[in-house]
């Protein structure tokens, strides 16, 4: 073969190859409106027959569950890449049971206002955040001292609320449900706020999801391709830090969706690029918090009172957690 020939065909290989990845990152950035659009109006032509107030009710519950699923979902995949650590989410790291504290302080100090406990939810979750890298920075910045230092968080955190929670069920009786995740309470009230998440997410997906890639294989690489790791590890922390709070403020703790979706989406793309993970991982909440939250409001209510979404995901998702922890131990035994 002549090298013209050979040159010829890299080319038409290489424009096939850009071709494909182009299709593949469109697809997976209109899959999530796709699968939203479907579920959302599926569940409005259910209710076209019922009162105008269970048919708020409904639309607002799917509508609320959706964009959290999305919001947790494709924020798990980013504190993953940004973290080089896949047994991290928002709850193991954290930010929830710290968010969830300062939203009770909020709560008690003065009372439920959806802007106070969001702004109260993201610096209580920020700053578990904070000290969750501090202190695993300190042991040794591996997976395990980061679940470890996590869990310390965790829990220092979870006591706190569960201590201050007997002196706000008056104020705000939906503060109990608010330990598992629910979204048996809803109203209008808090539509402005949970597009604040998502609006983050798509304001800096172009731009972080390219740059994730690259932090991924260690600094020095992403060094000689012009990014700045320290500055991507600052963004993408922050945003999925402020994102995870925020719905955590106003829907409570929803704990293992954003660890197990990100796992879920590399397995199904054979890829761990944050291109097609991060909105398909959003994808994948979505779809799993709709499950949960369908199943918590139509079937357990048959057998018992309803029970929230959030104790349903963790069921589901402690068990994969604790086989993930098993394989990294087993891997590094060896």
């Amino acid at each position: 073969m002549s090298r013209r020939r050979i040159v010829d065909s890299a080319s038409s290989d290489n424009t096939y190859i850009l071709i494909a990845s182009r299709s593949r990152i469109f697809l997976f950035n209109v899959l999530p409106i796709l699968v939203f659009s479907f579920l959302y109006f599926s569940t409005y032509y259910s209710v076209l027959n019922e009162p105008a107030s269970i048919k708020l009710y409904r639309l607002l519950r799917i509508y609320y569950v959706l964009l959290s699923g999305f919001v947790l979902g494709a924020s798990g995949s980013i504190l993953q890449s940004v973290l080089r650590n896949p047994l991290v989410d928002h709850y193991v790291i954290g930010i929830g049971s710290g968010a969830l504290f300062a939203v009770y302080m909020a709560v008690y100090f003065y009372t439920y206002h959806p802007l106070l406990v969001v702004l109260a939810g993201v610096i209580g979750g920020l700053t578990a955040l904070g000290l969750t890298i501090l202190i695993a920075d300190k042991l040794s910045g591996s997976d395990i001292a980061y679940v470890l230092s996590g869990v310390g968080v965790a829990t220092l955190f979870s006591g706190a609320s569960s201590f201050i929670l007997f002196f706000i069920i008056v104020k705000y009786p939906y503060a109990s449900l608010m330990t598992t995740g629910s979204f048996s309470v809803v109203d209008s009230s808090k539509l402005v706020y949970v597009h604040i998440p998502l609006l983050i997410i798509l304001g800096t997906y172009f731009t972080l999801a390219k740059k994730l890639n690259t932090v991924i294989f260690g600094d020095d690489f992403a060094k000689q391709l012009g990014v700045d790791p320290s500055k991507t590890r600052l963004l993408g922390v922050l945003v999925a830090g402020i994102s995870s709070s925020i719905i955590v403020s106003l829907f409570g703790i929803i704990g293992f969706l954003g660890l197990i979706t990100p796992h879920i989406a590399r397995l199904l793309l054979k890829t761990s690029d944050n291109r097609l993970i991060i909105p398909l991982s959003g994808t994948i909440g979505m779809i799993i918090l709709a499950l949960a939250d369908t199943t918590s409001r139509s079937i357990t209510t048959i057998v018992s009172s309803e029970i929230p979404a959030g104790s349903i995901i963790s069921l589901i998702g402690a068990p994969f957690f604790l086989l993930l922890l098993i394989s990294r131990f087993a891997r590094w035994s060896k």
